[in-house]
């Protein structure tokens, strides 16, 4: 009786193992809808923060498998979870736009997102704030002051209520006006987005005069881009944009079409595409040709503000009214955009690697035309444009990269860079030119450092005249061997600064900046010479084509920053010299706080520079590190980009390190399947025998 008692208990633990396992193993298959999306970056730029538009409709998405008001919608890219924003949702119409924040995006490569919906229990994480560069759902009862300032001349108001914002021309008088312009700045390759509709409540049919536009001072206005509607229904359109003292006009290029009362998105872009400065005007996501413009004479490239103004026209008719505002918010814009290509098929419940593909590949990875039979992982993929009313866009596809070890060449950032991104070189004579610059055009790197070793620039004209050859620009580090503690230090300061910009003045190949590198000694610059003068000399006599900057030690006195600031255009904030090695987002971040502090207090720049030599196992940890850095500094107008400190330690990492040895889900799962497997297995003979 034991005997089998002893039996029947091996059996029922095997059973209870099994049916254990399967219930593990289907943890991850509670999602009822899960969708690959692909998506392929076509202006040959990196891009970064990206907030690319996901429509949805009958053919790519099941809406009934979805909560009522898409609170359930995920999006990930591998393991990292992005922002998004639901512009608009209608489960009746099978139709929605979803805004999706991209991390990062390889110039002419691809990443593949995965979307995710069914859980029934998920509450709504759909955020403009975190996805876009700057939004204002006018949540509230009064303007965001953070965000927005405002002006009004003659009877002109601002107001805000039940989520609508009115940018108000009340009263009958001449030149009645208000305006609202953001605090914040945006640099080229901006769209500035409004969902508005014109409302009349005087006797003139024509209404108020409505602009949208970039501005960057609202007092001399000496660069503009403005969007200008009039009349009802707002049948006239018209550009006027000024660059410095060069003016545009236009002065009725097409006709909005939309009755009063009516609600329409306006989207002014403003890009740069083939080495031109344009500008473009879309209507509820579709853009309107006529008002495409394009000119490096009269569109400028300075950051600047965007604004929204309403005003009365100058014979003082009866034509009072107002601009309503539902949302504003700026996305960045390049041309061409990214395409988006969903797999026509529900994919299995997994979360895929991040892929992120380059030009640089082989044949069997070559652009795909959208074909009925093109496929990917043998999945037909059906091809989604970005505008509902385009029809025909390009998909690239992408391949397993392991496939492609042997295909594809090494690149010293496999995965990510930023816009701005430098690195540190000293005796660059030791390298082949021709592989250094490979390595640095497949690293995204464009700026570079150069430490002078010795007085004699001469030196280094030759390479400095190749690295502006291909597009590179080179700034001389100064003062990085000099004892600033000595006695005759700004003496022989001054003379090496001399020596450099008396070799800019005669050179073929003249340096594009100065940075001065700044030390502290025992933590405390005063133990150190008075850099001030050497600012002051460099911008004296280096000229409006030589940018200035300085590069700050650990340890240094933040509040000094602000003597220094109008003296340089840029810092390089050193993340590294300090107490703990910093290899991490937040490590960093926490560590160079209150000189970007400082840096964005006085309205000036700052590059975030690295050393390799802090514990970092490989270049792709590296490039996760710029990518993340450049997430966090996403809306911040000081960040310029990352730099690394030192070429040699970079080069010598490897590209990946070794993975350590797949865990399965519960440790000890297999083993433990195995024997009592094995017991089962036991136990069920000795029953047949009994």
């Amino acid at each position: 009786m034991k005997k089998r008692l002893l039996t029947y208990g091996i059996v029922s633990i095997f059973f209870l193992v099994l049916i254990t396992g399967f219930a593990l193993a289907s943890t991850n298959d509670t999602d009822v809808c899960s969708r690959e999306i692909t998506i392929t970056e076509n202006s040959g730029k990196n891009l970064t923060g990206y907030q690319v538009p996901i429509y949805l409709n009958s053919s790519n998405f099941n809406f009934s498998q979805a909560n009522e008001d898409g609170s359930d919608l995920r999006f990930s890219s591998g393991s990292r979870s992005l922002n998004y924003w639901i512009e608009t949702w209608d489960p009746e119409a099978e139709k929605a736009l979803i805004w999706v924040r991209i991390p990062f995006l390889l110039a002419n490569g691809n990443i593949t997102l995965l979307m995710k919906c069914g859980d029934s229990e998920a509450t709504a994480v759909s955020s403009g704030e975190d996805t876009f560069d700057f939004f204002d759902g006018f949540e509230g009862d009064k303007l965001q002051s953070f965000l927005w300032r405002s002006e009004s001349a003659g009877g002109g108001i601002v107001e805000v209520k039940n989520g609508i914002c009115n940018v108000s021309a009340p009263k009958v008088h001449a030149y009645d006006s208000s305006m609202i312009y953001s605090k914040a700045s945006f640099d080229i390759n901006s769209m500035f987005v409004v969902k508005r509709m014109k409302v009349t409540t005087g006797k003139d049919e024509r209404g108020p005069l409505l602009r949208q536009g970039f501005i960057d001072q609202i007092s001399s206005k000496k660069n503009e881009i403005q969007h200008e509607t009039e009349f009802a229904n707002e049948t006239r359109v018209r550009w006027e944009t000024s660059n410095r003292k060069e003016r545009y006009n236009s002065f009725d290029l097409t006709n909005v079409r939309v009755p009063e009362g009516e609600w329409y998105t306006s989207e002014i872009a403003w890009y740069e595409e083939n080495d031109n400065r344009s500008i473009a005007w879309f209507k509820d996501g579709v853009r309107d040709t006529k008002m495409d413009y394009t000119s490096n004479e009269y569109v400028t490239n300075i950051p600047m503000h965007v604004y929204l103004y309403a005003a009365s026209y100058s014979d003082a008719s009866k034509n009072t009214g107002y601009m309503a505002v539902d949302y504003a918010f700026v996305r960045k814009f390049v041309g061409p955009e990214p395409t988006v290509a969903f797999a026509s098929a529900q994919v299995e419940d997994e979360t895929p690697e991040e892929t992120i593909s380059g030009s640089e590949t082989s044949a069997e990875n070559e652009t795909i035309s959208g074909s009925e039979n093109s496929t990917e992982n043998g999945t037909p993929v059906s091809e989604v444009p970005v505008s509902e009313e385009s029809s025909e866009i390009p998909v690239q596809m992408e391949d397993n990269q392991s496939e492609n070890a042997t295909t594809t060449p090494e690149t010293l950032f496999p995965r990510y860079s930023v816009d701005v991104s430098g690195i540190k070189l000293s005796s660059p004579y030791r390298f082949d030119f021709s592989a250094l610059s490979k390595d640095f055009d497949s690293s995204r790197i464009d700026t570079i450092f150069l430490s002078m070793n010795g007085g004699d620039a001469w030196q280094y004209e030759r390479f400095v005249k190749m690295a502006h050859e291909e597009g590179m620009t080179v700034h001389a580090v100064l003062f990085e061997e000099i004892d600033c503690t000595e006695a005759g230090a700004m003496n022989s300061s001054l003379a090496s600064l001399g020596a450099i910009l008396d070799y800019n003045e005669k050179s073929l190949a003249p340096f594009d900046g100065i940075n001065i590198y700044m030390k502290t000694f025992n933590n405390s610059e005063e133990d150190c010479m008075d850099y001030v003068p050497l600012f002051e000399a460099a911008g004296d006599k280096a000229g409006d084509k030589v940018s200035i900057s300085a590069s700050l030690p650990p340890g240094y006195d933040a509040s000094n920053v602000e003597e220094i600031a109008p003296l340089v255009d840029f810092f390089v904030v050193r993340a590294y010299g300090r107490e703990n090695n910093l290899t991490s987002e937040s490590d960093i971040v926490d560590a160079v706080a209150l000189e970007m502090g400082e840096i964005r207090g006085v309205n000036s720049k700052g590059i975030i520079e690295i050393s390799v030599d802090e514990g970092f196992e490989d270049k792709y940890s590296i490039q996760n590190l710029f990518a993340t850095l450049a997430e966090y500094y996403t809306n911040d107008s000081a960040f310029m980009g990352v730099s690394i400190s030192s070429y040699d330690t970079y080069k010598a990492l490897p590209v990946k390190a070794e993975p350590d040895e797949e865990k399965s889900a519960l440790p000890g799962f297999e083993t433990l399947s195995v024997l009592f497997a094995g017991l089962g297995a036991f136990a069920l003979l000795k029953m047949r025998k009994n």
